[in-house]
């Protein structure tokens, strides 16, 4: 066991065994060399580490064993002499699933290896305080564990039939920083922590050449932002916990028999459910004592539109799925969980911008390729609920979509088509392949996928029992925001030799001058050897490309 697993441990144990201690003397555990070299190898084995901050610096600058030495000891002295200042991060704005556009924050490398560092101290402390309703952004834990928590609570032993579906407005970007500060101030006593943390919250954001400071929020993207976030909201956890969470059996019976119900809450980050097993006006009444405790102790609100209060045999959404009751065939109400229909519409438009006429250049390997990873992706999020039938109807779906994509881009009638690319899959049944060398790479059946029952776990913190689970916990997603579509347009290495090229060539096509829509071209076709080298590459506009690429040669189809 390393020293830092060790004091991790005697954090946690700490903190549990204690729970008003304060904690002094952390500064100098960022100081060691030893974390420093744990945070920058986690950082950089993050597929984050490719894109650069304000800085311009990404993992490939510290791919010699010298640089991130180097890196190392200047980060180590810069933070003993307590000279390290965090630099403002590099707004994004990526695509939601609503259409709308989500912020996002990108620090710089050595920005991110100090907010790792400070997750490796504070992390250990918070795990020990977090409750079980809570489960989202934590080590070890997922998005199943909250459905589980709702088996246990539907039923007809408890009868929690009325949800409250909780939406808070832009819970990450309202973080007050001085209610969080004092937060992290009743845990930690080494000030220089605190003011650490201060000058992260403060650092503000770059968008574009224009500089905005930022007076509340954490900024999405940052290593420690779910933590911190998780540490405001527990607040709300802890007033549900003890007002209504740690009654006895006997105050639960008694509030049953004024007719007040009990309530449950389950949360994932920003996400939560509350579900009492009273009237429908006691609903109500609870989302207005919620709403009033965020507005007033956190200063957060919350969205009285988007917060619905439904009925669990009408159904909800919750994190991806669907979830209903409904009475089986002995009349014992059980909990139907399936894929959400917006789930399924979003999984619908990524295949479709997969298979769109504008991808008919793509090469049909890496399409299957990128089409299974989606595919299995999607179908392994939703394996523990009853997403059988949904995966075998998208299935179908699917073979048509890639039918009438292969049908298009390769201008073949039908049953030519169905000879090149339909295949006896295990020597049984027909399924859509492609020559890979001597093997056949087959699209994937999302159907083929085991359902398998998942339990609720009241889990301990894993820096007490268990391995020593420490990761950048990002949250789970059925559909990610960035996919690889099957082109080498989305290959990381092949857009950076592009950009290089643009920056030699002047950024524009190298026959009609244009500067619009620039692709890359081989001059000589990889079927025939040709290597993806800039003496072998050609800058074309898409005009351009599309009259020199011979689309009616079917040697393109492999």
């Amino acid at each position: 066991m390393s020293d830092i697993i060790k004091t991790q441990r005697s954090l946690a144990l700490k903190a549990t065994h204690n729970p008003t201690h304060q904690f002094d003397h952390l500064y100098r555990l960022i100081c060691r060399e030893e974390w420093i070299r744990a945070a920058v190898n986690r950082v950089l084995s993050n597929q984050g580490a490719r894109t650069a901050g304000i800085d311009g610096l990404t993992k490939k600058a510290f791919e010699s064993e010298t640089a991130r030495n180097v890196f190392v000891l200047e980060l180590q002295e810069e933070l003993r002499a307590k000279r390290f200042r965090p630099v403002p991060v590099r707004r994004a704005n990526i695509p939601k699933a609503n259409g709308k556009l989500r912020p996002l924050g990108i620090p710089t490398l050595k920005d991110r290896v100090v907010q790792m560092l400070l997750k490796m101290v504070l992390e250990p402390i918070w795990e020990s305080d977090f409750l079980n309703c809570s489960n989202g952004f934590r080590p070890g834990r997922r998005t199943m564990d909250c459905i589980a928590l709702l088996d246990s609570y539907i039923n007809n032993r408890n009868k929690y039939y009325w949800v409250v579906e909780g939406d808070i407005k832009g819970a990450f970007d309202s973080i007050h920083h001085e209610i969080l500060l004092k937060l992290l101030a009743q845990r930690i006593a080494d000030q220089r922590v605190l003011n650490l943390i201060e000058r992260f919250l403060k650092a503000g954001v770059m968008e574009g050449s224009l500089f905005r400071t930022t007076e509340v929020g954490t900024p999405q993207g940052g290593i420690c932002s779910p933590l911190l976030a998780n540490i405001y909201l527990h607040q709300l956890d802890l007033f549900w916990w003890k007002k209504y969470g740690c009654l006895n059996r006997k105050e639960k019976e008694r509030r049953r028999i004024r007719q007040q119900g009990n309530c449950a809450l389950i949360r994932y980050a920003d996400d939560w459910l509350l579900l009492t097993n009273g009237s429908k006006a006691e609903a109500y009444r609870l989302r207005d004592e919620i709403q009033t405790f965020l507005r007033e102790e956190l200063k957060l609100e919350l969205s009285v539109e988007k917060t619905q209060i439904t009925h669990v045999n009408n159904g909800f959404d919750f994190l991806g799925f669907h979830v209903r009751r409904y009475t089986s065939q002995n009349d014992r109400p059980k909990m139907l969980v399936t894929p959400s229909q917006k789930a399924v519409t979003r999984l619908k438009a990524k295949i479709k911008e997969m298979t769109d006429r504008k991808r008919f250049r793509d090469r049909p390997l890496l399409k299957f390729s990128a089409l299974n990873a989606v595919l299995r992706g999607w179908i392994t999020y939703f394996r523990h609920c009853n997403a059988k039938e949904t995966a075998k109807d998208l299935d179908f779906w699917v073979n048509e979509r890639l039918f009438l994509w292969l049908q298009k881009r390769h201008r073949l009638p039908p049953n030519r088509i169905i000879d090149l690319y339909q295949h006896r899959e295990n020597g049984s049944r027909s399924n859509w392949g492609i020559r890979n060398g001597e093997t056949i790479q087959y699209l994937y059946r999302m159907s083929d996928q085991p359902i398998t029952k998942y339990r609720s776990r009241n889990l301990p913190s894993p820096y007490i029992e268990g391995e020593w689970v420490t990761t950048l916990t990002v949250a789970e997603a059925p559909q990610p925001e960035f996919v690889w579509l099957g082109n080498a347009e989305n290959n990381e290495d092949w857009r950076e030799l592009k950009e290089k090229i643009k920056a030699e060539r002047g950024a524009k096509c190298d026959l009609c001058g244009s500067k619009e829509n620039l692709d890359l071209h081989h001059l000589q076709a990889r079927r025939y050897g040709g290597k993806a080298v800039k003496e072998n590459l050609q800058l074309l506009c898409r005009s351009c490309h599309a009259k020199t690429a011979s689309f009616g040669d079917h040697s393109r189809l492999q």
